[in-house]
């Protein structure tokens, strides 16, 4: 499914990214080869929000500023066929092939006619879910959209890892705040240790370990990326066997009829192995454990 040295190439440009505009900015330069010249993501704001609180939702965005604003000053997000198809599919599927599939509206087809003053004519859209269960719709768009089943995939592979940085950095904003046993108890985490290692290390209690973990990350917020506040982390050779067949998109069945292990042993394999990554997906956990070379 992927040429592991080229993803890893593409999504090391994308960990160096050290503000969203940046990870837009090398985002779109992999994109517009595929036709796509404009990225937009964020969480999904309540019925009734104001403007200024559906921008806040925003979690990366190369959409003109201009089209952006007219969007949200006309409530557009709760009007959009391809969020609302994007929200409950998840999988990446082409702007044309939603629109295909339901009847528009009369408020959907000035919506897309007006999107298309800014060459925003056709694209892709996906939907990913955090750690914290936070749904984040993200949406590439341009003028002559061509990808290949295949393409389709790439594109949606480097989106989540992209979008797992960006949540990141919101994260990384809040890590001076946490108390010093917090972050001993967090990095301690990101490393592999289990809590009665790192109680055992900090002479604490294993409650007093998981009262802290859990502080730590009500304080980080949702999209947080566990592991890049420690070192690299540590998977176990089973785990990342079950990764790498994940990445060669089979599914826990498949893996496990490949291993020669229970559905249940390689589902908890591959769980442990996107917590270790810190991801909020499978496809969020392959690109993390490409970048950090676990399957060297």
């Amino acid at each position: 499914m992927f040429d592991f040295g080229k993803t890893r190439a593409i999504i090391q440009q994308i960990q160096k990214a050290r503000s969203p505009l940046a990870i837009c900015n090398t985002l779109v330069s992999f994109t517009e080869h595929y036709g796509l010249h404009a990225v937009c993501a964020g969480t999904l704001p309540a019925k009734g929000s104001t403007p200024g609180d559906q921008v806040g939702h925003l979690v990366l965005s190369s959409w003109p500023a201009e089209w952006i604003d007219r969007y949200v000053s006309c409530n557009y997000i709760f009007h959009d066929p391809i969020v609302n198809h994007a929200r409950q599919s998840g999988s990446a599927i082409l702007w044309r092939d939603i629109l295909k599939a339901q009847q528009e509206s009369c408020k959907a087809s000035k919506l897309l006619s007006e999107a298309r003053e800014f060459r925003l004519v056709d694209g892709i859209a996906m939907s990913f879910t955090t750690l914290e269960g936070c749904q984040i719709v993200m949406s590439f768009a341009g003028e002559r959209v061509e990808l290949s089943p295949n393409d389709l995939n790439i594109v949606s592979f480097v989106s989540s890892y992209a979008l797992g940085h960006a949540l990141s950095l919101r994260g990384d904003d809040r890590f001076g705040q946490l108390e010093a046993l917090e972050k001993e108890c967090l990095q301690l985490s990101t490393r592999g240790r289990s809590v009665p290692e790192i109680a055992e290390k900090l002479a604490l209690s294993e409650k007093e370990v998981s009262a802290h973990l859990e502080q730590a990350k009500r304080k980080l917020g949702p999209g947080h990326t566990l592991y890049r506040q420690g070192g690299e982390p540590r998977l176990t050779p089973r785990e990342k066997e079950c990764l790498q067949w994940a990445a060669l998109g089979k599914s826990e069945w498949e893996v496990s009829q490949i291993l020669g292990i229970s559905e249940h042993t390689a589902e908890k394999h591959l769980l442990n192995a996107k917590t270790k990554l810190g991801a909020s997906n499978r496809v969020h956990a392959v690109a993390e454990a490409i970048r950090c070379g676990v399957f060297e």
